[in-house]
């Protein structure tokens, strides 16, 4: 599985890549079965809707008219969240679509649109999924507790997406610190002091040397 960074940077080349003329054998390895039923007929909806169940990206060797299928958008992203970069452009404004896609992965959220990219149902899932999303998500997102609470919950090291007024809230940062450790270095300054007080208390009731050295790489940022 490709990440979803390396996907987005070369979609074009990807897709030249699907198109290019190759041997049976040689699609059957690089795409894998699904897509190579779909290569062999991109009309057939009923290939294309086989298809995508097991593999969400097959999506990408249909044709333009069943990429606009938001059915088919549907069935290819709650198989594979990536998917999401095969549908047509308006289907990743659809919510629908987009909340199954960053459901699977959380990631997708940067291929949705900018509306939705405001959405807080959308972002609760996509954070839920994926914490890290939340680099996607819009401003205003970045500034919502419950949004912010829940990506910190799933990954402590979102916090460094997080609106600079939620890094000095307690409920976020403790949230973000019972995750990981290593979100302390992207704590709000005035709520660092007391943390690194906290933990330096339980290195000295744990005699957590490794802890401690992980910490003050972190506190030397």
């Amino acid at each position: 599985f490709r990440s979803l960074g390396a996907m987005a940077m070369d979609a074009e080349e990807y897709e030249e890549e699907a198109l290019k003329l190759k041997t049976p054998e040689e699609n059957l390895k690089l795409w894998g079965p699904a897509a190579v039923d779909v290569q062999n007929d991109k009309e057939s909806r009923e290939v294309v809707a086989r298809a995508v169940v097991k593999d969400g990206r097959a999506l990408l060797h249909s044709s333009a008219e069943l990429k606009d299928d938001k059915e088919l958008a549907l069935k290819a992203c709650e198989s594979d969240g990536s998917a999401l970069m095969f549908v047509a452009e308006h289907l990743r404004a659809d919510k629908d679509v987009v909340l199954l896609a960053v459901a699977q992965c959380g990631e997708s959220l940067g291929l949705a649109s900018d509306e939705l990219l405001a959405d807080k149902d959308v972002a609760l899932a996509a954070v839920g999924q994926d914490g890290k999303a939340l680099r996607y998500a819009a401003d205003c997102m970045k500034d919502d507790k419950d949004v912010c609470l829940a990506a910190v919950q799933q990954n402590g090291r979102a916090l460094r997406h997080v609106s600079t007024r939620l890094r000095g809230d307690e409920d976020v940062a403790n949230a973000a610190m019972a995750q990981t450790r290593e979100a302390l270095c992207y704590v709000a300054p005035e709520l660092k002091e007391e943390l690194e007080k906290q933990l330096t208390k339980e290195w000295k009731d744990q005699g957590l040397h490794l802890e401690r050295r992980k910490i003050g790489k972190a506190l030397a940022h």
